[in-house]
């Protein structure tokens, strides 16, 4: 009679990991597979959007970024995914892969805004420089990820799982959300300061929750960056809430992150086309 006790599989991964990070693996593969799929989605509702964009539309520097904060987005996605369900020789250097993947992401999108807050203050050296430089932090604050994140094999199996995720890739999401709440506040400002008639507390008050007195042009700015900032800063914090809790697993760590900036890159690009496509802007 056989052992009951002995594995029928001995050399599935999940086999060799803890039966507690066993579980949050097997999570994190099917947020990861359900993230990949929503953004494939997205990209399948969006294609008459895209279609126009390349088309029916002069194409400038704006348009081929937001391609590009699309392109390599899917790429943050894709290559994460093949990380975690396919076999790899080499854990690190596909790890590094995506590390490279999430920069490019990050910061097409970053300066998808970029382009977004100055537009809204054109002629303002000051605001172009702050922005500039918060652009540039968070380019610098993503490197943490390629360069201190490691992976390694699952007991003698190829399949690669995070092992090492250190403290300073905190810096990926606090300076986003840094620069999120800049935008958030300047571009708010410009509109309720120079576009509203009525010169009151409660005009602008009310301006501010209902676009009221404003442009179109002015509501779609300042209603799509309220949209944008409370979904960006709800995945900020809980991401970085993710990070700095220290009983949790590596693998618990790093959860939310990619569905997290594939929901604010998402949300970054229906904010450029609903602009693009209704006020042929940019």
């Amino acid at each position: 009679m056989s052992n009951t006790t002995e594995s029928p599989n001995p050399f599935t991964p999940l086999a060799f990991l803890p039966p507690a990070v066993a579980d949050q693996f097997e999570v994190l593969r099917y947020l990861h597979a359900a993230t990949l799929g929503a953004y494939i989605w997205d990209i399948g509702l969006n294609l008459g959007n895209d279609y126009a964009l390349l088309f029916k539309h002069r194409v400038r520097f704006p348009t081929i970024l937001y391609f590009l904060a699309r392109a390599s987005t899917l790429a943050y996605i894709f290559t994460s995914f093949v990380y975690e369900v396919t076999s790899v020789e080499d854990c690190n250097a596909l790890g590094i892969a995506l590390g490279i993947c999430f920069v490019l992401s990050q910061t097409t999108t970053a300066i998808l805004f970029f382009l977004r807050v100055t537009a809204v203050w054109y002629q303002s050296k000051i605001a172009y420089a702050v922005f500039f430089i918060l652009c540039l932090a968070i380019l610098a604050g993503g490197i943490t990820v390629p360069m201190g994140v490691r992976g390694g094999h699952i007991g003698p199996t190829e399949q690669c799982i995070a092992t090492v995720v250190p403290a300073n890739v905190d810096v990926a999401a606090i300076v986003p959300l840094i620069n999120d709440t800049a935008v958030f506040l300047a571009i708010n400002y410009r509109i309720l300061v120079h576009n509203i008639v009525v010169d009151s507390s409660m005009g602008r008050l009310q301006a501010f929750f209902s676009g009221k007195g404003l442009s179109t042009l002015s509501r779609a700015l300042l209603q799509s960056g309220q949209h944008f900032y409370l979904i960006a800063v709800l995945t900020h914090i809980l991401v970085l809430v993710l990070l700095k809790l220290p009983h949790l697993s590596p693998v618990y760590h790093t959860m939310l992150t990619l569905p997290g900036f594939a929901l604010i890159n998402a949300m970054a690009c229906l904010v450029f086309r609903r602009i693009k496509l209704r006020t042929h802007q940019f």
